[in-house]
């Protein structure tokens, strides 16, 4: 066999691993999720980004250490993108003011049945900084121990708020009070 057809042999080859399997899912190659991680089309009243708190989508990739953590700074803020296609996006921010900051960002997908969704991440990171020893901060993926942690992963109940604007959600986690999840505009 000359080196043109072993070429095109290997092309072939990769060019068809790329629509099946890992990365396609529900007629959505390269979106990097397993093929049988499931979801569900999301309502229309839940698709697109809720926030607790106010995260700066901006400045979530350049975060620089102490930016949300201050005076009058909330100690947990999340947001969740939803897709109309089952594809989601979870962020995290955390601290306790001066001894550290956490943020964790991932994806993944979401089913929703009745009053409840799920959401199953694939991957994700975290951002570790250490407020007394900068040694001590990290950047690095999420293991999958924390990509299943109910503060991440899991069942949420939510309720429309009647008469909220911007429209707002109540959200039932299991272990926590309920809150709400503001319509960010």
């Amino acid at each position: 066999m000359n080196k043109g057809a072993i070429l095109l042999l290997v092309a072939t080859a990769l060019g068809g691993a790329g629509c099946t399997g890992e990365g396609a899912r529900d007629g959505h190659p390269g979106k990097g999720q397993p093929a049988d991680l499931p979801s569900t089309v999301v309502p229309a009243e839940l698709v697109g980004t809720w926030e607790h708190g106010v995260i700066d989508f901006a400045l979530w990739e350049n975060y620089k250490e102490g930016h949300y953590a201050g005076r009058n700074a909330l100690p947990m803020r999340e947001a969740m993108v939803l897709g109309k296609n089952g594809d989601a996006k979870y962020y995290r921010y955390e601290q306790l003011h001066p001894f550290y900051e956490s943020l964790i960002d991932c994806e993944g997908t979401v089913t929703v049945e009745g009053d409840t969704f799920t959401f199953r991440p694939t991957k994700g990171r975290k951002r570790y900084y250490d407020a007394r020893n900068a040694v001590n901060n990290k950047d690095r993926a999420l293991t999958d121990a924390e990509l299943v942690d109910p503060k991440l992963a899991g069942k949420r109940m939510y309720a429309p708020v009647a008469d909220s604007d911007p429209a707002a959600l109540r959200i039932t986690v299991p272990t926590s009070a309920p809150y709400n999840w503001y319509k960010k505009q």
